[in-house]
């Protein structure tokens, strides 16, 4: 039907009249109180020189695989729910050092994506990479932070000094409330490995005779030469050790995701995995009322042909 005009500047006065309350409630409605699902992470990154290695596709370009983890890192962030506290570590060596302990990660957004542009190779105080050590020490550091976070550990798994199959580490205290997730990061085919010194000066890659094959320990058994020479010597090649890290996570509980390409992902499987708890918020329904002046708004200046036959 067609409206007269006057019907159409009442319409009009009326519509104009709701915009006009929502934006006010938008502005005065107060906020009310919600319980919503939260976590506590601690994100403990891998900065040994394996990470280096450029084996990662993104938007069709190889990068590194450090490069990889804190722009994925960045992304999960952005899909946690505000009141969940993260925090940021980085690994090498046989240490796990905590940069920014736990903390709100929609008021602290800013400082946690800044840490994370922050950090890369020339952080390492060491050039070994001792993963499972380093894991244990990141559970132990989790436990003595109130609440205790869980850990997320990206990781390539690249063991230098290389394990022996009989000298596997174990956590020898308890869990506790720590649960956590291992991302596990690069491909399945051997690479070279970028070599840097302390520095952070680029000096090629590492060849065969720069890096030990056997673990030290293990050098000291009475192994025959040809048990030792049957060994593999591409310790200074590197992949994602997908059964070192599936290890890891079947001895401390962990879950294990392989190359995630989507933050869903990694999130789905911290919801499984970790304990969650209630968080309190004050939730802000400025947007809804916004969204609704807006969405008038545009029904009464655009399309007026909603007012006629």
């Amino acid at each position: 039907m067609r409206l007269s005009y006057q019907s159409r500047v009442i319409t009009s006065a009326l519509l104009m009249l709701l915009v006009v309350m929502l934006i006010m409630a938008s502005l005065w409605f107060p906020r009310t109180d919600r319980i919503i699902k939260v976590m506590d992470l601690l994100f403990v990154i891998d900065i040994t020189q394996s990470m280096d290695v450029k084996d990662v596709e993104r938007e069709g370009e190889m990068i590194s695989r450090l490069s990889w983890a804190t722009e994925y890192t960045k992304h999960t962030l952005q899909q946690l729910p505000c009141g969940s506290h993260v925090g940021l570590a980085a690994f090498t060596e046989a240490r796990s050092l905590v940069l920014i302990n736990p903390v709100e990660v929609c008021a602290s957004y800013n400082d946690l994506t800044q840490m994370l542009s922050k950090i890369n190779g020339s952080m390492a105080w060491a050039l070994s990479s001792e993963v499972s050590k380093a894991v244990f020490g990141a559970i132990d550091q989790a436990k003595l932070m109130e609440p205790s976070p869980d850990v997320v550990f990206i990781t390539d798994g690249h063991e230098a000094p290389p394990l022996h199959e009989t000298l596997f580490p174990k956590y020898k205290a308890k869990l506790g409330d720590v649960s956590g997730v291992f991302v596990g990061i690069g491909g399945d085919k051997l690479l070279p490995i970028p070599k840097h010194d302390i520095d952070g000066n680029d000096e090629g890659f590492w060849k065969q005779n720069d890096v030990m094959h056997v673990d030290v320990y293990a050098s000291l058994r009475n192994e025959s030469d040809e048990v030792r020479a049957a060994r593999p010597h591409n310790e200074h090649l590197s992949s994602q050790k997908k059964s070192h890290l599936e290890k890891l996570a079947k001895m401390l509980d962990f879950s294990y995701v392989m190359s995630p390409s989507e933050t869903n992902t990694i999130i789905d499987s911290l919801k499984h995995k970790v304990k969650m708890r209630d968080q309190v918020v004050k939730y802000d329904w400025a947007p809804w009322f916004s969204a609704m002046a807006l969405g008038l708004l545009v029904l009464l200046y655009f399309p007026i042909r909603y007012f006629r036959d």
